[in-house]
């Protein structure tokens, strides 16, 4: 854990990191320093004329320390410890050492996009934890508006909903209570990541109400679908789709990892038979994923899947029930007594 002291205006507090940033900004407020966390930076060099002390315990917080350059923000570090606690200290302390970042927010970007992903098996739920909750009351909401911003914008949301935001003030008319106490909420979206926020704003330009909602822009698109009677219907994963997946998913992380490294250009025949796999596998397997997929179809009686490598050959024969009915009744009428 990272101390932090700070001293403005004769006042001073002191807050060990990673902490809530509501209760973070809370403290700040009450010595008088009521700018958002990232703009309060890390070096007595400031306008706001705060002086700050940073304590240490760990070879971690030592580590993370010996990083902080004259723009990183007591926001920026305080997210790093956030994600430098939800994780193996030990391992943690090997990524930090070996990383070439020389600023706080460079080494919070590297260590979040070299994050291990989790195993590929499991079911990921993207949501909010609460401590120690003691009951939940869900309620009706209604979404009056979705509206998508930039992730830059998003994060600023979810990092502080108490400051004003101008996608909120614009957007007043959106949110109310109306005669039957229903809630009429604004949903933001982030766009890279789709999920979003659902806010009441009570008159007020910042997200006096809240609540997160993961996936909120697919959710959306179903919504829409549904309503105009479009309505979607997920068929299980073919064991074609499975293996393209896990070879798109592999070469990915090849590339990614030599990126790292300093490698820029790709081939990815290249990358394929590292993989053990060639241009023609992934070929056949989209024909025989194609295949399986139009198998599930209604109204198809027979799908077959050609072998032969013949230029202009057709690679998939379909037969409908229709089209067996009237080849039926043609031969039918063809005979003669």
């Amino acid at each position: 854990m990272i101390g932090i002291l700070i001293r403005y205006n004769d006042k001073t507090m002191f807050a060990g990191l990673p902490k809530d940033d509501a209760r973070l900004k809370k403290q700040l407020e009450n010595i008088g320093v009521t700018v958002s966390l990232h703009d309060i930076r890390l070096s007595d060099k400031n306008d706001i004329g705060y002086e700050i002390q940073i304590f240490t315990q760990t070879s971690v917080d030592l580590e993370v320390v010996s990083r902080i350059s004259g723009d990183d923000t007591l926001g920026k570090l305080n997210d790093l410890m956030a994600y430098v606690e939800r994780n193996d200290q030990e391992s943690i302390l090997d990524r930090i050492t070996d990383s070439g970042a020389g600023s706080v927010s460079k080494l919070y970007e590297e260590m979040r996009r070299c994050t291990v992903q989790p195993e590929p098996d499991k079911l990921i739920i993207r949501t909010t934890m609460e401590y120690k909750k003691r009951y939940y009351e869900p309620v009706d909401c209604i979404v009056e508006k979705a509206i998508v911003v930039s992730h830059d914008e998003y994060s600023a949301l979810i990092n502080v909903t108490e400051n004003c935001y101008d996608f909120i003030a614009e957007n007043q008319e959106y949110m109310y209570y109306d005669n039957d106490n229903n809630r009429h909420c604004l949903l933001v979206c982030d766009e890279k990541s789709g999920d979003g926020v659902l806010i009441n704003s009570e008159g007020y330009n910042y997200a006096r109400y809240s609540a997160f909602v993961p996936n909120a822009r697919e959710v959306i698109e179903q919504y829409e679908l549904e309503k105009s009677g479009l309505k979607t219907v997920k068929a299980p994963i073919t064991e074609s789709e499975k293996r393209l997946l896990d070879i798109i998913s592999k070469s990915a992380d090849r590339i990614a990892t030599l990126a790292y490294l300093g490698h820029r250009d790709f081939m990815i025949g290249d990358t394929l038979k590292e993989l053990d796999c060639s241009m023609n596998d992934i070929n056949d397997l989209l024909i025989n994923a194609i295949a399986q997929k139009v198998r599930k179809l209604d109204g198809i009686s027979d799908v077959k899947v050609s072998d032969l490598n013949i230029p202009l050959q057709p690679e998939i024969t379909v037969k409908t029930e229709e089209n067996e009915s009237l080849a039926a009744d043609e031969e039918l009428s063809g005979l003669s007594l």
